[in-house]
């Protein structure tokens, strides 16, 4: 076997065992909080209805908003 041949057969393992994590949801993208939270309606449906009870609870007692203490959120970009 020629060393492109071989080289080319490892590219081709590489790239299946890669798709193949991606087919049973172990891929690296969805390991972070984020991609399992953008892989589940549910938690997507749940954050909707929160950030709506939090808006209208806002808007119904005229309250201005309380800033997040120190170091709780990651900075705005």
């Amino acid at each position: 076997m020629s060393r492109n041949a071989r080289r080319k057969e490892a590219t081709k393992q590489a790239v299946l065992a890669e798709l193949e994590k991606l087919r049973q949801g172990r891929h690296a993208r969805y390991q972070t909080l984020i991609g399992r939270f953008v892989r589940c309606p549910e938690l997507i449906r749940a954050s909707a209805l929160f950030a709506a009870a939090v808006d209208a609870s806002a808007r119904s007692y005229n309250r201005t908003p309380v800033d997040a203490p120190p170091g709780w959120l990651p900075p705005i970009r």
